[in-house]
């Protein structure tokens, strides 16, 4: 099975940490060290993908002036690199955290991006590398920079399954509900996002299946995550492993790339579980999970 991910913004995610909070406006903190993970949903999903020994590439955009950080991670993890390179900076988002407190900045991806020739062609010319679409698996996931216009995906879902492609749409917004709307093969919203799609938030067994239902009427295979609870899967429920939460950055895609890669709910719960545990985006080691073999 080929697997394509598409991340139109992706991120250098940066973590700084603090001994102890800020007491003041102006306050400085030295010899304070950052690290640094290359991320963005797409990313994480296909970096999961690839621990699992996937044939897995990774496309949409990244900026040109620091490009050589992705190429280093997707390299180190042999992810094929499809991705377009564009004039600027990838986003760079940051957490400030100390014990007991934390703040983000999440920057905006390629502000001055021009998406008037036909980006999405060039993007999906660039990922499938010749290849073709037709019987893998592409999954489309995060947010989008803001000059693409929220029917992005929803065009992007409908060119892939024209193209013969299983496809999985993780996005938020207007962007998923129009996403839906286009009929992908999979979806994954959470709880929360569910409203924008059939009008309530589900929070029962029986709410659960009543969303599921509703979202079956678009999507064949509706997955509902219910965060720390666990996640539904076509309705079926599969509980979370209680865990010691370190960072929650990369536990959907995890959960996500689980689920392609295997197709087993709880095995899905489980890697996403062990995601919560992980800094950043790094991903847990799989070996520590499952048998190489499955």
């Amino acid at each position: 099975m080929k697997y394509f991910c598409l991340c139109m913004s992706p991120a250098i995610d940066a973590l700084v940490r603090l001994d102890r909070a800020p007491e003041g406006v102006g306050e400085i903190f030295k010899d304070v060290a950052d690290e640094e993970n290359v991320g963005g949903k797409g990313v994480n999903v296909a970096r999961w993908l690839a621990l699992r020994g996937a044939d897995v590439v990774c496309g949409g955009l990244i900026g040109e002036d620091n490009a050589a950080l992705f190429e280093r991670e997707l390299a180190r993890y042999g992810i094929g690199d499809r991705f377009l390179r564009v004039p600027g900076s990838t986003r760079r988002n940051e957490m400030i955290a100390w014990p007991g407190g934390a703040f983000k900045v999440n920057r905006a991806a390629f502000p001055g991006l021009n998406c008037g020739d036909d980006l999405l062609g060039l993007v999906l010319e660039r990922l499938g590398g010749g290849e073709g679409f037709a019987g893998s698996v592409v999954v489309i996931s995060g947010s989008l920079p803001g000059a693409c216009g929220a029917g992005f995906y929803a065009e992007a879902v409908r060119e892939l399954k024209s193209r013969g492609a299983f496809v999985v749409l993780d996005a938020s917004g207007e962007a998923l509900r129009l996403g839906v709307a286009a009929h992908p093969d999979v979806v994954k919203p959470n709880a929360d996002e569910c409203k924008a799609l059939v009008g309530f938030v589900p929070a029962s067994p029986d709410e659960f299946g009543r969303a599921t239902e509703m979202l079956r009427k678009d999507v064949p295979h509706p997955i509902i995550s219910d965060g720390a609870g666990g996640c539904w899967f076509d309705g079926e429920f599969a509980p979370a492993p209680k865990v010691d939460v370190v960072d929650t950055t990369a536990a959907g895609d995890t959960l996500l790339a689980e689920w392609c890669f295997s197709r087993d709910p709880r095995k899905a719960v489980a890697a996403g579980s062990a995601a919560c545990g992980m800094p950043g985006s790094k991903p847990p080691d799989p070996d520590k999970l499952f048998d190489r073999e499955t």
